[in-house]
């Protein structure tokens, strides 16, 4: 590993570890838009941080390595009660017969619209823009954006549910314009023990271009509550369509203080 893509990773992991504590009561619990697909309609508490890394994801298509990543990092900080804006950070991807490097950032905002602090259910709308700061064809060099939408709510024997509707503008293959791309996702999550959870969730990707075709996908994972504010992740990704991308293990890393 070059030593640029080793402070890539190593100084996010030092300000995941060394940060100040903040007092445990001060802070509504741990939420965040990971290791699942859909977003968590929680945001960050005003005047806090929140980190949450993809430490590393293989993802593997077609019989071979399709794309590696590390370290990609999303950034939080609560602007107010019920808002946060996020930076996501694609420190390190490495595609297979395109080239390896930085990739786009995403600036997100997550507005709460009910259900923050307390009550059986929850909702936020998040629009976000992706810039176009990736390293060579590692990204299409176009300004693109959209808008997700996550809702949450309580489900039976203690099951946590979610859903989330995302629509994304995105830019053309051939460089002639912008279509519109939708994502629906539905996940379902449970307590194993006081400190393990485990979650499965179903994901579909779809294109209005003509000759598209769609993408699928379930996804499955656990997550251990290290410490207070502070989480582990793991879980696979796998395709159920053609297009898909076969499969993807990845493991996470999330703080809040």
């Amino acid at each position: 590993m070059n030593s640029f893509t080793s402070r890539c990773i190593v100084l996010p992991l030092a300000l995941f570890c060394g940060a100040a504590r903040s007092h445990a009561a001060e802070l509504r619990p741990l939420s965040t838009d990971r290791p699942d697909t859909t977003e968590s309609p929680f945001s960050v508490d005003a005047g806090h941080w929140q980190m949450e890394m993809e430490i590393a994801a293989w993802t593997r298509d077609g019989g071979k390595t399709a794309e590696f990543t590390l370290g990609e990092l999303n950034l939080k900080y609560g602007l107010n009660a019920s808002t946060d804006v996020q930076f996501v950070l694609p420190f390190f991807t490495r595609i297979t017969d395109v080239g390896e490097g930085f990739g786009d950032i995403e600036i997100r905002v997550k507005h709460n619209v009910w259900g923050n602090d307390g009550g059986s259910d929850a909702l936020a709308i998040m629009p976000y823009l992706k810039l176009p700061t990736a390293h060579g064809d590692l990204g299409n060099g176009d300004l693109e954006g959209g808008l997700i939408i996550p809702y949450g709510f309580d489900g039976p024997v203690g099951w946590s549910l979610g859903v989330m509707g995302e629509l994304d503008v995105v830019s053309d293959e051939d460089g002639s314009g912008y279509h519109a791309l939708g994502l629906f996702s539905a996940t379902a999550s449970h307590d194993l023990t006081e400190n393990t959870g485990a979650f499965l969730e179903i994901v579909g990707i779809l294109t209005p271009e003509s000759g598209s075709e769609h993408e699928a996908y379930f996804n499955a994972g656990l997550t251990w509550a290290w410490a207070d504010h502070m989480q582990l992740d793991g879980g696979v990704r796998i395709g159920l369509t053609d297009d898909s991308s076969d499969f993807s293990p990845f493991m996470g890393f999330s703080r809040k203080f």
